[in-house]
């Protein structure tokens, strides 16, 4: 997407450049497919209940039974309508945000407040005394992603933007600097991890599931056990498709201190949570002394766990921190060197 000649990621400083940003394509194929499935099934299933529903004589539950019947043909349509109508406009350093339904509008200038998020790909969320607008930059192309992150880093005041460190080392670096897809041999500290890898274990697993499901079907003669397989089956495939054909490096775990400790933690903290289970159902407390015990360590136990996890997760945002700081000079080194001067 290019104005006046220049690139998709150039910052143009002309007054009255306009540039408008729509959803990219991929979530228009996205809404067609999910309209066809989702409105085939529900044709379906309507087709092969509505006499059940119709016998529930009540307009709420056939009203709610419509509902279920078109909630994801409906959510799909959305989509759909979003691509078509939802924009972002820059313009005279103003940002405009066209929705669907409603239209925002805000001055940078009167911008108080700007927090860099790190979900749904990255994004900003701009607030005034009197407006607020979220921008999510997953919505764009890669190009006009970057040009957008560019334009509000330079045109927001330092002070006011908040989360930019961490911001710039999870989104904007890798975006602007992507590494090349390359297949490289593993160092010491990491491995190569294939489809194989996950089928050693995937592959008996699936197996061992669908006999047991099979067997627990057929004792208590009730076929909807088979289902039940469904689940590991499903999580190995999910795995072994996320891999490359010819693989992919990863970092060993013995390599990452806080995510090995982390591992040893849960591994623990959870057989110990088993064996207090096991030693109630044995001691077998009567009512109501065992559901208050029960209850009592629950919350003990899900208190610790949260404070330990919390405790990690505090060390790890801390040397995030310190990655951020030297993201931020890789991102603008031109400040930084004119700081030193």
């Amino acid at each position: 997407m290019e104005a006046d000649g220049t690139s998709s990621t150039e910052i143009t400083e002309i007054d009255g450049v306009v540039r408008v940003f729509r959803e990219r394509k991929y979530y228009r194929n996205l809404g067609i497919i999910g309209l066809i499935f989702y409105t085939s099934i529900s044709i379906g299933a309507a087709y092969a209940m509505w006499d059940k529903v119709l016998a529930l004589n009540n307009f709420f539950d056939i009203a709610f039974a419509c509902f279920m019947f078109s909630f994801f043909p409906g959510i799909n349509l959305w989509i759909l309508l979003a691509y078509k109508y939802e924009s972002l406009t820059i313009q005279n350093e103003s940002v405009i945000q066209q929705g669907v339904i409603f239209r925002k509008e805000i001055d940078l200038s009167s911008v108080k407040q700007a927090r860099w998020n790190l979900v749904q790909g990255g994004g900003i969320t701009l607030k005034s005394l009197t407006e607020k607008i979220s921008i999510y930059f997953e919505n764009f192309e890669r190009e006009e992603r970057l040009w957008l992150i560019q334009y509000f880093q330079s045109h927001l005041p330092e002070s006011i933007q908040q989360n930019w460190d961490l911001f710039c080392l999870k989104i904007a670096i890798p975006l602007r600097d992507p590494q090349p897809k390359v297949f490289r041999d593993p160092g010491p500290d990491e491995i190569l991890i294939t489809r194989k890898r996950y089928d050693r274990f995937g592959i008996p697993l699936s197996i061992l599931s669908i006999i047991c499901t099979a067997l627990a079907a057929w004792y208590f003669r009730f076929p909807r056990y088979l289902g039940v397989s469904v689940i590991p089956i499903g999580f190995w495939l999910l795995l072994r498709y996320s891999i490359p054909k010819r693989g992919m490096v990863g970092r060993r775990i013995s390599a990452d201190r806080d995510l090995k400790q982390m591992l040893i933690f849960l591994f623990c903290w959870g057989a110990l949570g088993l064996i207090g289970i096991i030693i109630l159902k044995i001691i077998d407390f009567p009512e109501p002394q065992n559901m208050i015990s029960n209850v009592c360590l629950m919350c003990i136990w899900f208190t610790i766990l949260l404070i330990i996890v919390s405790k990690l997760d505090r060390n790890r945002h801390k040397l995030n921190l310190k990655k951020a700081k030297e993201a931020v000079i890789k991102w603008n080194p031109e400040v930084d060197s004119q700081t030193e001067d």
